[in-house]
C-alpha cells in the first residue's frame, strides 16, 4: 500500500512540476511576443523573427529547473526532460551563434528519431 501512495505522490508532484514548466514558458513567449508588438525586441544577427528568443529563454529555463530538480526533494527530471533541455538550448545557440538553422534543425530530428526508435525497438513507452 505504501508504495501505491508513494507513486501516487511522485506523479501528483511531477504533475506540479509540469504545470510549473509550462507556466513559466507561457510566461516567456507572452513576453517575447510584447516586445515584438511594441518592437523593441532586439535582433538577432541577421534575423528579424521573434521565434528565436523563444528558445533562448525556454532552454535556460529548462535547464534550471532540471538542475533545481536534481538538487532538492523533488522527483529527479526524467531523460525526456533532458533531451528536451539539450534540445531547446541546441536551438538556441543556434540562433545566437548562427550555425546554420538548417544544420541545427537537422542534428535535432535526427537525434530525437534515433532517440525515438531506440525507445520503440526496446518496447519502453
Amino acid at each position: 500500500m505504501t508504495d501505491q501512495k508513494d507513486t501516487t505522490v511522485e506523479a501528483a508532484e511531477r504533475k506540479r512540476m509540469d504545470a510549473i514548466w509550462w507556466a513559466g514558458v507561457l510566461i516567456w513567449i507572452g513576453l517575447a511576443l510584447g516586445a515584438e508588438y511594441l518592437d523593441i525586441l532586439p535582433r538577432i544577427g541577421d534575423s528579424n523573427e521573434w521565434w528565436p528568443w523563444i528558445f533562448i529563454g525556454v532552454g535556460p529555463w529548462s535547464l534550471g529547473l532540471n538542475l533545481y530538480r536534481t538538487t532538492s526533494s523533488w522527483p529527479n527530471p526524467s531523460t525526456w526532460d533532458w533531451v528536451w533541455t539539450a534540445i531547446f538550448i541546441l536551438v538556441a545557440l543556434g540562433t545566437v551563434v548562427d550555425l546554420g538553422g538548417e544544420i541545427v534543425g537537422a542534428v535535432v530530428l535526427v537525434v530525437v528519431g534515433i532517440i525515438f526508435m531506440v525507445r520503440a525497438l526496446s518496447g519502453r513507452e
